[in-house]
């Protein structure tokens, strides 16, 4: 396939991501929609792991590495949703790691970025950043930030975790298969240990929702994870990060929230830099 068609399907996979992240974000508990979301995820794929090849070695490591990261990532961010710090935490978040992520990727995956492919991961990240000057009042929560940057390393471990995995394995779909297969236990046990009244809570209208979020949801980061296999892991994370600024685009369309002047620049630059990752 070629650079230009994986490009696209990147954007794509971030609109999925902006589309699940809005409607887990309309739920009052979102951590256990969350919850729910990762546990169909895993029972959805269950029967796929009879048509594909069980991995072996070292792609075991990957997988388990990697699910437990998920896990506590995902809790630390249905804890920023109910929060209400999602606008401040997740563009820091995502802004800093494709930085982490093309770092790490370079000293342990020996990807190659160009110093073309590095200026526009920083405009990228800088792009992502200048989101957050819209939700700064006086002064910054340094426990906010704190967690904002927790969030921003797990993401790059994370990622990391896939990017290798993908390519420790003759058959990306091994890799993918069995890590949604065994993603969603552990948090689903996590959260009805600590919230057992809101999981059971959710209305019948909630889960055809979070089915709908879920399939959105592994849509998206199957192909994330089977691009890392293609291009660098750095490139990658950079152009996912569209997702949030679709996920502004989407707010104002269909939750009416204000689009201001400084997210429509921050969108350009944004743009500007996944433009200048393209002819890199």
């Amino acid at each position: 396939m070629s650079e230009s068609n994986i490009f696209f399907l990147i954007l794509f996979a971030a609109t999925l991501h902006a589309g699940w992240n809005l409607i887990i974000k309309s739920f009052t508990n979102s951590l256990s929609a969350i919850g729910f979301k990762l546990l169909f995820q895993s029972i959805i794929f269950i029967p796929f792991i009879f048509f594909v090849p069980l991995p072996t070695g070292i792609t075991w490591f990957f997988i388990i590495g990697s699910v437990v990261l998920h896990n506590y990532y995902f809790i630390n961010l249905g804890i920023s949703y109910n929060k209400g710090d999602l606008s401040y935490v997740y563009p820091i978040s995502r802004g800093c790691s494709p930085i982490f992520v093309t770092i790490l990727s370079s000293l342990f995956l020996q990807d190659k970025v160009s110093s073309t492919g590095w200026i526009g991961i920083l405009i990228v990240s800088f792009g992502l950043l200048l989101l957050t000057f819209t939700d700064i009042k006086n002064k910054i929560n340094l426990d906010v930030l704190k967690l904002a940057l927790i969030i921003s390393f797990t993401i790059s471990l994370y990622t990391l975790c896939d990017g290798a995995g993908v390519r420790s394995v003759d058959n990306n779909f091994s890799y993918i298969v069995w890590l949604f297969v065994l993603d969603g236990w552990l948090i689903f046990a996590y959260i009805y240990y600590k919230n057992k009244n809101d999981l059971l809570n959710i209305q019948l209208k909630g889960f055809g929702l979070i089915i709908l979020a879920s399939i959105m949801s592994c849509s998206a980061y199957g192909i994330i994870i089977w691009s890392m296999n293609y291009t660098e892991v750095g490139y990658v994370s950079s152009i996912r990060g569209a997702s949030i600024i679709i996920a502004t685009l989407f707010g104002f369309i269909f939750l009416k929230e204000k689009f201001s002047f400084l997210r429509i620049i921050s969108a350009i630059i944004f743009f500007l830099g996944i433009s200048v990752i393209y002819i890199a």
